[in-house]
């Protein structure tokens, strides 16, 4: 006479394979969490850079982008607006805004071949047409505690076109 149900062997198998497929997916899970929130600060620095841009057209003053901090634990970038057309080197900003990235992340500068550099090159867009007339500027978001997850922002020609990677 055979009783429905299972047996206890059977239900320790289910038990295995489910915790190995739990065990795979949270690993996945982390790094996918990792890589979102990563483009989410990539896409939140490019849309500022857009936005400097297009608050230069219309002030038609002088706005500048740079780091708070050029450290490779930096999570802040900052915005200053002038009242003039052009940036003065030791002007005091009419305005300055502070910028937060996600949590988890880092924002580095980076020199012309890839590596972090503690020198500040501030991007400085002028108007009438919201140019910039400094070298290319390369940014990386990276997730703090695995910096091989990262977008790079790249601010890439006088007309200040960015592009995430």
């Amino acid at each position: 006479m055979t009783r429905p149900g299972m047996t206890l062997l059977e239900v320790l198998v289910v038990l295995a394979i489910l915790g190995v497929l739990a065990g795979l997916g949270l690993v996945n899970y982390g790094r996918w969490r990792a890589s979102t929130t990563v483009m989410d600060g990539a896409q939140q620095l490019a849309q500022t850079i857009n936005t400097v841009r297009t608050g230069v057209k219309k002030a038609n003053a002088c706005w500048q982008l740079s780091l708070v901090s050029t450290s490779t634990s930096n999570t802040q970038f900052q915005v200053k607006r002038y009242s003039t057309p052009s940036c003065p080197a030791t002007g005091v900003p009419v305005q300055t805004r502070v910028y937060d990235l996600p949590a988890g992340t880092r924002l580095v500068l980076l020199d012309a071949v890839g590596a972090p550099t503690s020198t500040d090159r501030p991007v400085e867009f002028v108007p009438p047409y919201g140019t910039t007339g400094a070298a290319p500027n390369t940014y990386a978001v990276r997730w703090a505690s695995d910096t091989g997850i990262q977008r790079k922002v790249r601010v890439t020609s006088v007309l200040g076109k960015v592009i995430v990677k």
